[in-house]
């Protein structure tokens, strides 16, 4: 089956929708009866509001009318657009995946411009395309509930992990620490992580927050200056650093107030971190019994569940147990079965 996959968000490679893109694409080329070619997109012209408007009108056209020519001309039995956007309808049928609907979940975290517009977006995708994936039931839930779209219309496909990369760094603290890895926007609730660490830190630990840098970065940055060292902004660091910083970490927080799926807090897992999560969003039914959950505005409680985790040894082994096991279960190559078999009925459906 010939499959033309829409991989244009992987020109901005720092997001979790990137990361599912390249997890899912790179399983889908180790099937054989799958002949996949990558679909770039057009490339941007430049960063900022001052280029923003040409962007999005060249985004615009590569999905009214670039992909379909592209795949017209390959011979496409399917369209797959794994990134939340969908071409036009038309004979070619296609497989959009939905990953969340945060910006409409989490009122008031996500800008007002870029919530008018994704909702419009992932509307318009819903109704055009000829089947629906998302990643977890939360999102298949809130997408149903915000779209407007049936449920049943949905399937439920979990991402994948990638293995652990080999350890080539020592760990860049001496000491321990407690560790939060994601992008600094305020839907990600760092906040709460600073009100608990503010008096002093939990169990003695200092905290480093890793990851891009978002909305929220210049009010953590000064928060964290006043706070006597006990808060480490590292910002955007490789993968090396990355893979240095995880395996040196004692707990690892993970505070959003909502999420689709939660990559970091299953890759602390693999890596034998204990993790603390919010209740909100997937989380609870991604990690399960593996984390320890807290309300998203209880700072008292991030306190005491890092203090159990470095002080009760039976608490710390029982919740890396659990996280070794629960993060064993997401597994690229389930992902691409169940993708590829979805792509065959449809054809099959379309007659091609």
């Amino acid at each position: 089956m010939r499959v033309v996959v829409d991989t244009a968000v992987l020109r901005r490679p720092h997001t979790g929708t990137a990361r599912w893109v390249n997890g899912l694409v790179d399983a889908l080329a180790q099937i054989p009866t799958l002949d996949l070619e990558r679909a770039d997109g057009p490339r941007r012209i430049g960063n900022g509001l001052f280029f923003r408007p040409i962007n999005v009108t060249r985004q615009q056209w590569w999905y009214d009318f670039g992909i379909r020519r592209l795949a017209e001309s390959r011979g496409a039995d399917a369209l797959l657009m794994p990134a939340g956007y969908a071409a036009r309808r038309g004979r070619i049928p296609q497989l959009v995946a939905i990953l969340d609907v945060n910006f409409l979940t989490g009122p008031g975290t996500y800008g007002r411009l870029f919530t008018r517009y994704a909702t419009w977006a992932m509307r318009r995708s819903a109704h055009n395309a000829d089947r629906l994936v998302t990643i977890s039931e939360f999102s298949r839930s809130e997408i149903g509930r915000h779209l407007g779209v049936d449920p049943e219309r949905i399937t439920v496909v979990y991402p994948g992990l990638h293995p652990p990369r080999p350890a080539t760094s020592p760990s860049p603290l001496d000491g321990p620490y407690a560790l939060y890895v994601g992008v600094t926007e305020p839907s990600k609730n760092i906040g709460l992580l600073l009100d608990a660490w503010s008096d002093s830190s939990p169990a003695g630990l200092p905290l480093v927050v890793v990851g891009q840098p978002g909305h929220y970065h210049p009010t953590l940055q000064r928060r964290a200056a006043d706070m006597d060292g006990r808060v480490i902004v590292r910002g955007r660091v490789d993968q090396d650093e990355l893979e240095a910083w995880y395996r040196g970490a004692s707990v690892f927080l993970f505070p959003s107030r909502t999420e689709g799926f939660g990559f970091p807090p299953l890759e602390a897992m693999q890596r034998s971190i204990p993790v603390v999560s919010s209740d909100c969003g997937s989380l609870p039914e991604v990690l399960g019994d593996a984390a320890l959950f807290h309300d998203p505005s209880d700072a008292p409680a991030v306190r005491q569940h890092v203090e159990r985790l470095m002080s009760d040894a039976g608490l710390r082994r029982r919740q890396i147990d659990l996280g070794l096991e629960r993060a064993a279960r997401y597994r690229w190559d389930v992902t691409a079965e169940q993708m590829a078999r979805l792509m065959a009925s449809m054809a099959a459906e379309s007659g091609r």
